[in-house]
């Protein structure tokens, strides 16, 4: 029988139980059974649009759960949540999910689980069993809970429980062959989550291992802000950089410029920041150094450091000059430097956009360059591309008092074109 009404609702995280009405007549059985038919499907996903259709079903269930678990407590709702896991796992053998809707639909699931135990915790025994055969049961290795949401749910007793089972599975495994193991690997992810659910800095970085690549070191940093060791996880951030000149290794150090923007010195930051771009010079690292020169605090002006940074950019990677003096809101000097420097036309779309609302008359010659070399390739998306640019090139003829050229240039180009008669029809299409 259903629990008496009461007014009160609570959120699923509280674990908390809200009755329905009397007038309502659904179990607790009979809505697990609804919930659990928006997630099956007999169908073969192979296509996109029967994927999303299937993920938007589903995500409804997804949100009956959270309903259902107001009502009848998050307890109730955990196993219902587990087989709804596993039917996604199912599903996933035989669908295509390289746009990822699938697995979005899991990583909500797997979410969704960890507030219910978090609200109702299972006994440790019961959890620990379920994480260990959600990993590695073999039915599946696309998804993967995340340890430290479970951290409360577990607690000590838990977690301990978990490492023993973590050793016992990895002891059952046959030899090592292969340089990467699959398995082995989500131990070792599951180690690492649960240091982190355990919150000792020591723990988590002596369950990764030894630190030879900066991608590993950065995983550190990270996990060290997650239990709070942020000084920890500036020195791991700033190791991470200077080991490689990866793109690993970059992306490390816009981590680092990042907890020293949020946590350290200014002047360490603005360092950092200058180091990433000597190491990396690109455009979004040379407008991250000046964004930090630009702050109020900022004991260096950005004009002292420009034209260094500049004449590195123009040296080293002329497109990533452009954009950063577009990025710096320099049109007429990135136009000036584009002229030196390069034919790109993508390079040249951009450029034309931020000048011709400023300039029109400075972009004619640059989209009449740019319709040509569209027209120099016979393909229907370089036609669509031209006709494109030449209603741009309209407007700015317009704004130059200079309208009465445009019929004179369209009709040159169907002159030169005539044997095109696709790149004709588009521009009848279009009023040309």
């Amino acid at each position: 029988m259903r629990p008496a009404h009461t007014e009160q609702s609570e959120t699923p995280g509280s674990g908390s139980v809200t009755t329905p009405t009397e007038d309502a007549t659904e179990t607790l059985a009979q809505t697990r059974t609804r919930i659990l038919a928006t997630f099956r499907t007999r169908r073969d996903l192979v296509r996109w649009s029967a994927v999303s259709e299937y993920v938007d079903q589903a995500f409804g269930g997804v949100h009956e759960l959270r309903g259902a678990a107001k009502t009848w407590g998050s307890a109730a709702l955990i196993p219902t949540t587990e087989k709804a896991l596993a039917i996604v796992v199912k599903v996933a053998v035989r669908a295509d999910d390289s746009n990822g809707e699938i697995g979005g639909l899991a990583d909500a699931l797997l979410e969704l689980h960890a507030e219910l135990c978090k609200a109702a915790p299972p006994k440790p025994a019961v959890l620990v069993t379920w994480l260990i055969d959600f990993g590695f049961d073999g039915s599946q290795d696309y998804f993967t809970p995340d340890i430290a949401e479970y951290a409360d749910a577990l607690g000590s007793p838990g977690l301990a429980l978990l490492r023993e089972r973590l050793d016992a599975v990895e002891a059952a495994l046959p030899p090592q062959i292969k340089e990467w193991d699959s398995t082995r690997s989500l131990i070792d992810r599951y180690r690492e989550r649960t240091a982190v659910a355990a919150g000792d800095p020591d723990e988590v970085i002596a369950v990764f291992g030894e630190l030879t690549r900066s991608y590993r070191l950065h995983d550190v940093a990270r996990a060290l802000v997650e239990v709070g060791a942020v000084d920890r996880a500036i020195a791991f951030a700033e190791r991470a950089t200077l080991l490689e000149g990866s793109w690993h290794a970059e992306r490390a150090g816009r981590y680092w410029c990042e907890l020293l923007h949020d946590e350290g010195s200014h002047d360490a930051e603005l360092a950092a920041r200058h180091i990433v771009f000597d190491r990396w010079p690109t455009a979004k690292n040379a407008l991250a150094l000046a964004q930090a020169t630009d702050q109020k605090n900022s004991t260096v002006a950005w004009s002292s450091l420009a034209e260094s940074v500049y004449a590195k950019l123009e040296t080293q990677h002329p497109s990533e000059l452009i954009t950063t003096l577009l990025g710096r809101g320099l049109v007429e000097r990135a136009w000036e430097a584009a002229e030196r420097l390069t034919t790109d036309m993508t390079i040249w779309t951009t450029l034309v956009a931020a000048r011709e609302k400023t300039d029109p008359a400075a972009v004619v010659p640059a989209l009449i360059w740019l319709v040509r070399a569209d027209l120099e390739v016979s393909k229907p998306q370089n036609y669509m591309s031209a006709v494109g640019r030449l209603k741009q090139l309209r407007r700015a003829l317009t704004a130059t008092d200079a309208a009465d050229q445009f019929p004179l240039i369209v009709a040159e180009l169907r002159e030169q074109n005539r044997r095109r008669p696709t790149l004709i029809q588009a521009f009848d299409r279009a009023g040309f």
